[in-house]
């Protein structure tokens, strides 16, 4: 992965566990391979006997397109079909994403360090800085 992605990556790990602490038993398996299929990432814990599951997609997207769906969901009817129980799907997306087309059934689940703002996605600290700057140089220039 580049510097891009391992930020993101480590967003969306924080995002998770935030959401699944591993305090309360959730383990992390990135880019697990199920015969093939291949998630992003299967979050499981055991709990009174059973093991629960949650299947986990990422998309970096102002607007979440159909296929994203489709894929997180043909992902999980897979491990269904592979005899893998899987008791949730979460659909990682950046805060003010378009998610009107995720259908019930999939959670969706904003990362607050990442926004949509007009169509381009901004890392929320470029926002903080960008407002800070301009505050500071209002101050500074002459009336």
């Amino acid at each position: 992965m580049g510097g891009v992605k391992d930020s993101t990556y480590i967003d969306v790990k924080k995002a998770l566990a935030r959401r699944f602490s591993p305090r309360d038993g959730w383990q992390f398996a990135w880019f697990p391979t199920y015969g093939s299929v291949q998630p992003e990432c299967v979050l499981s814990r055991r709990i009174a006997g059973r093991t629960e599951r949650v299947v986990v997609s990422t998309k970096m997207a102002p607007a979440i397109p159909e296929d994203t769906i489709a894929e997180l969901q043909n992902q999980r009817q897979a491990l269904i079909e592979n005899d893998i129980a899987v008791d949730k799907a979460v659909l990682v997306v950046p805060t003010g994403a378009k998610v009107s087309g995720v259908p019930e059934g999939i959670d969706v689940l904003e990362m607050g360090t990442w926004q949509v703002i007009g169509n381009r996605i901004i890392w929320s600290k470029n926002i903080e800085r960008n407002e800070f700057l301009q505050k500071e140089l209002e101050k500074r220039s002459p009336a």
